[in-house]
């Protein structure tokens, strides 16, 4: 029976809440001086992201926690938030300015640069928090991103091995992964990048060998994300599995990495094995990059399985 049956029971993301103010050049950028450019601004953050996307693609209940500033800015993400479908009356407001990301995108549609202002997010320690790990064991699922403070990270991940809660978590960025060491022992699964990885594992080796690193730490299952290569998935006693991503026309990147995880876990929400979930989240990042906004207001769960061709992922 599908996990998506559990009625009430929500699925947990937890993390990072921003505007993301968006700004992509008209041609080639030229360093050191003004580009023309159009830009926008939405809202972001990843747990946020995730969140929205999981309504997107019909996850029945999806509760946000996070934090934003007393601004008319957190006012309006978190409206936006809650008009997409997700349970966001958890989120504190916090006196002070809630946080943005500036992405500087080239005219391809890549990241050029990016800027997180996060100050309200960090000041989420577990005395704020600890209302949080109360909910964790109503949870079918936790998601969590590393925007957070290490020791917030090491309370809801108690928690949720305490209840037998599977933990998703995102390192977000190579520094701010170094938050994660000596709590990988409670993770269901990691979704590094290439940066994350070497920074997470502190091996210079091979991926493979940094997975490996990763696994001895105590994490279940380790997806290295490639982005438009697709990911490699390596699952102890288990050859390397990978993935690659459907072609697509790039528009924006910015938000593909929280697509590709909603996308998997909303899978798992509905009872497909890791690998199958890791197809699905491929097929809800493809959809994601060719939209000009963070999240794609087209994403449907049918929208994403009609990407879908049947494939057996390549053992490397």
């Amino acid at each position: 029976m599908s996990d998506l049956t559990q009625g009430s029971k929500p699925v947990l993301v937890v993390g990072g809440i921003n505007a993301d103010v968006l700004g992509r050049t008209l041609a080639a950028p030229v360093p050191h001086t003004s580009n023309p450019a159009r830009s926008s601004v939405t809202p972001g953050g990843v747990a946020r992201n995730v969140a929205e996307t999981l309504a997107r693609l019909g996850v029945p209940a999806v509760r946000l926690l996070g934090a934003v500033g007393d601004d008319l800015l957190g006012a309006g993400v978190l409206e936006a938030t809650a008009r997409a479908g997700v349970d966001v009356s958890g989120v504190l407001r916090l006196p002070g300015q809630t946080g943005t990301y500036l992405a500087v995108l080239d005219d391809a549609g890549e990241l050029q640069i990016g800027l997180a202002a996060m100050e309200l997010t960090d000041t989420l320690t577990p005395g704020l928090a600890a209302d949080w790990a109360a909910e964790v064991a109503a949870a079918r699922l936790l998601v969590l991103d590393a925007n957070l403070p290490a020791d917030t990270v090491r309370l809801l991940l108690d928690a949720a091995q305490a209840a037998g809660v599977r933990a998703i978590l995102d390192p977000v960025s190579a520094p701010k992964a170094g938050r994660l060491h000596g709590l990988l022992d409670r993770v269901f699964l990691l979704t590094p990048d290439r940066a994350e990885l070497e920074a997470l594992s502190a091996v210079a080796g091979s991926e493979a060998e940094q997975a490996a690193a990763l696994h001895a730490q105590g994490a279940e299952h380790v997806l290295l994300t490639l982005g438009a290569a697709g990911s490699v998935l390596y699952s102890p006693g288990q050859p390397p599995r990978s993935t690659p991503a459907p072609a697509a026309s790039v528009q924006n990147v910015t938000g593909a990495g929280d697509a590709l995880v909603a996308g998997l876990c909303a899978a798992l929400v509905r009872g497909l094995s890791l690998p199958e979930a890791v197809r699905l989240g491929h097929a809800c990042a493809a959809l994601t990059v060719q939209s000009d906004q963070t999240v794609s207001a087209d994403l449907s769960w049918e929208a994403v399985t009609s990407l879908l061709v049947p494939s057996t992922p390549e053992t490397l």
